[in-house]
């Protein structure tokens, strides 16, 4: 389920055992940018305590950074085989974690842009 979800949903970092990866129907890149991942951690600082408007914002930086991580010209076939390559390689516990980040980056998305994903 995961991998289709993904391959309908923009870029976003999600942290993955301690390492943080751009992920999303154009891009499966692992991130090493420490100002782009400390976003992922107040991003969910924020969003645990309900701190509405901060939490809009690292909603924002972490949009754009993972538009700003796009390799142009994008190759889908490699993505999704990155994508599955990645997600086969996860421990149960792992797998429930990128669900739940997914989940919140769904609900998000749909608050913060007006988008929904079928």
């Amino acid at each position: 389920m995961t991998l289709d979800t993904l391959l309908k949903l923009p870029g976003f970092l999600y942290e993955v055992n301690g390492h943080y990866y751009y992920l999303g129907k154009w891009i499966c890149k692992e991130c090493t940018e420490i100002e782009a991942t400390d976003c992922v951690s107040m991003y969910h600082m924020c969003r645990n305590g309900q701190e509405e408007p901060d939490t809009a914002m690292y909603f924002q930086k972490i949009r754009a950074f993972s538009d700003f991580a796009l390799e142009i010209p994008y190759n889908p076939a490699q993505i999704q085989t990155d994508l599955s390559h990645l997600l086969t390689s996860l421990t149960d516990a792992d797998q429930k974690s990128l669900d739940i980040q997914i989940q919140k980056f769904t609900e998000d998305l749909e608050k913060y842009t007006g988008q929904t994903i079928s």
